[in-house]
C-alpha cells in the first residue's frame, strides 16, 4: 500500500499527485514540491494540514 497526496486537496490550483511508500518519504517529497513549484516553505502547521489530506491507495 502506498500514500498519495494532491496539491488540489488543500486548495491548491495544481494537480501534481504525489506518492510514496512511507509518511516520511511523502512529507520530503511534498515539501519539496512545495518550495520548489509553490515557493512555499512548509512549517510543522502546514505539514499537519497537509496529512491530513494524505489517502492509502490499494496498492
Amino acid at each position: 500500500m502506498s500514500l498519495e497526496f494532491r496539491c488540489r486537496d488543500v486548495g491548491v490550483a495544481c494537480q501534481k499527485v504525489t506518492r510514496a511508500e512511507s509518511s516520511d518519504e511523502l512529507v520530503a517529497a511534498v515539501a519539496a514540491h512545495a518550495k520548489e513549484k509553490h515557493g512555499v516553505e512548509l512549517n510543522s502547521t502546514l505539514i499537519d494540514y497537509a496529512v491530513t489530506k494524505v489517502r492509502s491507495t490499494g496498492d
